[in-house]
């Protein structure tokens, strides 16, 4: 728990979806629609019930990506809090879309396109996708939520995203350069507080 209600009153909690099938098969999510495994929805009810513990019964809105992965996340979260006063679907925080390669394994994109994932910064490949959303546009509209979401200090703020849009968004909370946004870690058993100094505490999911 936070130190004091001060602090929690500011709360804001970065999240990612449960594991989906696409996960376990090694696929590229995108913008692709895949559901929950019995893993991923075991996880996110863990996750709700350490989230109940950091906001207690204070004011809270949650904010989801439009796609399956996110929104069986929240549905499965919201079963285990109190104090809900808003859910609110944004499009802005749905994951990269990859274009041709949503739904490819790594190989399948190196085979087909040999060398695209090679060289330049970390993970900047993923902004290489024939058809796909490059970093700027994809920074600018989760820099635009970011804003939106940080109007209101007098509440808490669940955001449920996805593995790369989550870390960019930390990136922009935390003023960071792209090398090293693209360096940040996606564990797969924890989420984020983003402090209101710009900090970012990871909270373990157990």
């Amino acid at each position: 728990m936070l130190k004091d209600e001060g602090e929690r009153l500011r709360m804001i909690l970065l999240l990612r979806h449960g594991e989906t099938k696409l996960n376990v098969q090694g696929r590229l999510q995108g913008r692709s629609q895949a559901a929950l495994t019995a893993a991923g929805r075991s996880f996110a009810q863990e996750t709700a019930r350490v989230i109940s513990r950091e906001v207690g019964d204070g004011d809270c809105a949650v904010f989801t990506s439009p796609l399956t992965r996110a929104l069986e996340t929240t549905e499965i979260i919201l079963a285990e809090l109190s104090g809900v006063r808003k859910t609110v679907t944004d499009e802005r925080i749905s994951e990269i879309d990859f274009g041709t390669w949503d739904g490819l394994t790594y190989d399948e994109i190196d085979a087909e396109w040999p060398g695209a994932r090679d060289g330049g910064l970390p993970g900047e490949w993923y902004f290489n996708a024939p058809g796909g959303e490059g970093f700027d546009a994809f920074q600018f509209r989760l820099a635009r939520f970011m804003e939106d979401v940080t109007k209101d200090p007098n509440e808490h703020k669940i955001i449920v995203s996805h593995g790369l849009a989550g870390r960019v968004l930390r990136g922009i909370h935390a003023d960071l350069s792209k090398p090293d946004i693209m360096s940040l870690p996606v564990p797969s058993r924890a989420f984020f507080i983003l402090q209101t100094d710009g900090g970012i505490q990871e909270v373990a999911v157990e």
